[in-house]
């Protein structure tokens, strides 16, 4: 019943693909296209920014900050 359900929301989907293919004119399409592309670029940035690295480093980065204003405050 399951696979029946995917597979019925997969013909549909494709179906509307084509159904929109032919109303779009070649600026919307290059439109659509050119937002898809600068989403996709911020994707890649939000994933780099969480990282295993960059988290790593700004927790070390965290922590040297930390104990600098630990020693201001003692000061």
């Amino acid at each position: 019943m399951q696979l029946l359900g995917l597979l019925l929301l997969i013909v549909s989907s494709w179906y509307i693909w084509k159904l929109t293919d032919n109303f779009l004119d070649e600026q919307t399409k290059s439109s659509l296209s050119n937002e898809l592309r600068n989403f996709n670029g911020k994707l890649n940035e939000i994933k780099k920014i969480f990282s295993k690295e960059f988290l790593k480093e700004a927790w070390q980065k965290y922590k040297e900050e930390d104990g600098v204003l630990v020693n201001k405050k003692r000061d």
